[in-house]
């Protein structure tokens, strides 16, 4: 293979890789089934490639060491700066800070053995429920809160979760839904904590 042809397949291969790593937060969010299935895919197989091809390069300028060109180097010079700058950057790029209409003023957790959730809620009155579970179960519900001193009142834009009501209670450092002891007598609420997801399980 000609090294022009080296350099268009890098240049694919990083840019997919990319774009599939900056955009993943609108494509896990409004992707399902098998779309959202390959497109994830995608990551890893792109990531492999992209190692590989610095593999080569460095096998292919030992060899050519006394007929280096600038160009020669090009498929292994792309391929390394967007390594280096996927897992050494502190600043990457995040499509989830162009729908991002205002900061996180109270984010929650809940951690179970198989399956993890986490709460956001913005100071645009906006708030987004992310849970995620074996088998690459992952679920987005969404909509608008208010709040009053320590109760916070959501309206799903989504279907509403069965483990989550819709007027939850800030009580030392935990998020309690406040639920109706006679109507959800069956019904198993989660306990979110406040702050980051700790890894607990």
């Amino acid at each position: 293979m000609d090294n022009k042809k080296q350099i268009i397949i890098a240049t694919i291969i990083c840019s997919v890789y990319l774009l599939l790593t900056i955009f993943y937060y609108h494509i896990d969010k409004y992707t399902s089934g098998l779309i959202c299935f390959l497109l994830t895919f995608l990551i890893p197989i792109t990531f492999i490639a992209m190692v590989a091809y610095c593999i080569k390069g460095v096998i292919d300028i030992f060899r050519n060491r006394k007929n280096l060109t600038i160009r020669s180097f090009m498929p292994f010079t792309i391929c390394t700066i967007t390594l280096i700058y996927t897992l050494f950057s502190p600043y990457r790029l995040d499509s989830e800070n162009l729908e991002n209409k205002g900061e996180v003023v109270l984010r929650a957790c809940y951690e179970g053995t198989q399956n993890q959730a986490t709460l956001k809620f913005r100071e645009d009155q906006t708030f987004e429920l992310h849970s995620t579970g074996v088998f690459f179960y992952s679920n987005w519900l969404y909509g608008t809160y208010e709040q009053k001193t320590d109760t916070l009142f959501l309206h799903y834009l989504t279907e509403k979760p069965k483990r989550l009501g819709d007027t939850l209670l800030i009580k030392n450092d935990l998020l309690l839904t406040i639920y109706n002891q006679e109507v959800d007598t069956l019904r198993r609420f989660l306990p979110f904590y406040l702050g980051y997801c700790k890894g607990l399980n």
